[in-house]
């Protein structure tokens, strides 16, 4: 009797417990499908549809190391020049000479998708740099949308690159470019490209910090036509207020204009694949946003600041005419070098129309560049620039700048 009892005791609990775990197994919730992440090939390689949406998504970026040496010293003195006059700066603008390393970190997030309008971007680039003191602090280097052929936000002046039209953007093949005049600004533009011929038109931002008022914001445009052979193109530039991006010099010039001119072509070696020449001529009517700008500014500065204000601080070195010469040659897909010279002719004083050449300053300057590109391994750079940058003058014994860098750059 007590072993019938216990057999169906033990049978009643085990019913129990299978009626227990039916119970918790319907009351589960079924686990939600997962969803892996999508290639999306329609935009070139990287991008992935960001989970839930038609949007495609790019991570990219690199991080550099670079080391790099300069002779340049802003209180070396030429017998019989006037104290304080400086030499030509060199490619890392006014810092000292020695050896000179610098980190950059950049990040790119670039976002597209299709509309009826066309290509929907939005695209933001972070970057930090460290030269020696402290942690480099992260900012917003860019930030802007595309719809179509309109661009709009922060980013490369029109003049710098338009996005469009291939060779017409920056200077020389090298990474540095020599002095082309680039700048970032807040744009409006818009871009076409059509059988070869290319064009683009923006309105800039003309900081205008100095007037009570103003509309007119400053205004780029450039055409031109590309093909196998090469490339031809035209820009100007139309600077609103001249005097915007100088400390004041003279009270009596706010608000006047000025402009820059570009004309240039490249010429594409037959049967060498990335080998080519590029010629482009520059001219300014007078020291302003498109004007080239010089590794001189430092040079005339001192010279502003000798003979007139001596209290004001401004620095461009920009020239009345500029002509920048430049050859790359492709030895293979993983290295290239490139050589370019640049010519000036007739400084500017800082945000006029007046030549030093009036007051008998008869300062020509030259500048001269090699760069080498190697890639050992995929997306890994080693890079190499040279820069001697001189001045020529008939009544001065004047010196010149020698300084350049090696560096490793790793890009994802």
């Amino acid at each position: 009797m007590m072993f019938r009892t216990l057999l169906l005791a033990s049978a009643a609990a085990l019913a129990a417990s299978r009626m227990a775990v039916a119970a918790d197994a319907t009351m589960s919730p079924e686990p939600e499908p997962a969803e892996y992440v999508r290639v999306c090939d329609a935009y070139g390689a990287g991008f992935f549809y960001i989970p839930g949406t038609e949007t495609c998504l790019q991570l990219s970026g690199y991080v550099w190391h670079q080391i790099g040496a300069s002779d340049y010293d802003r209180s070396d003195l030429e017998e019989g020049e006037p104290n304080g006059r400086q030499l030509p700066s060199s490619i890392f603008g006014i810092r000292g000479g020695g050896w000179l390393q610098s980190v950059r970190a950049r990040v790119n997030f670039d976002a597209r998708s299709e509309t009826e309008w066309g290509a929907l971007r939005s695209y933001v680039r972070l970057q930090a740099d460290w030269n020696g003191v402290g942690d480099g602090s992260v900012g917003v280097d860019q930030a802007f949308i595309e719809l179509g052929g309109f661009k709009l936000g922060y980013s490369e002046s029109f003049w710098v690159d338009s996005g469009n039209g291939g060779p017409s953007n920056y200077g020389s093949h090298s990474w540095s470019g020599m002095d082309y005049g680039y700048q970032q600004r807040a744009l409006v533009g818009y871009r076409f490209e059509t059988n070869g011929f290319f064009g683009a038109i923006s309105l800039e931002d003309s900081a205008q910090v100095i007037e009570e008022e103003g509309y007119m914001p400053d205004l780029v445009a450039k055409i031109g036509y590309q093909d196998s052979w090469g490339a031809v193109w035209a820009k100007i530039g139309y600077d609103e207020d001249r005097t915007t991006f100088l400390t004041l010099s003279d009270p009596s010039q706010i608000g006047d204009d000025g402009y820059g001119v570009q004309v240039g072509a490249q010429f594409d070696v037959p049967n060498m694949p990335g080998s080519s020449l590029r010629v482009i001529g520059y001219y300014a009517d007078s020291d302003n946003r498109f004007s080239t700008g010089s590794p001189f500014g430092a040079y005339f500065d001192t010279i502003y600041k000798t003979f007139l204000l001596p209290t004001v601080d401004v620095a461009h070195g920009a020239a009345e005419w500029s002509m920048l010469v430049s050859y790359n040659h492709q030895f293979s897909e993983t290295f290239g070098v490139s050589i370019a010279g640049q010519y000036f002719h007739n400084f500017y004083f800082p945000g006029s129309d007046i030549g030093y050449d009036e007051y008998g300053f008869d300062v020509d300057g030259w500048s001269a560049e090699l760069s080498m590109v190697w890639f050992p391994v995929s997306q890994f750079e080693v890079r190499s620039e040279l820069r001697y940058d001189a001045m020529s003058s008939e009544s001065y014994d004047l010196d010149a700048t020698l300084s350049g860098f090696v560096r490793l750059t790793r890009y994802f």
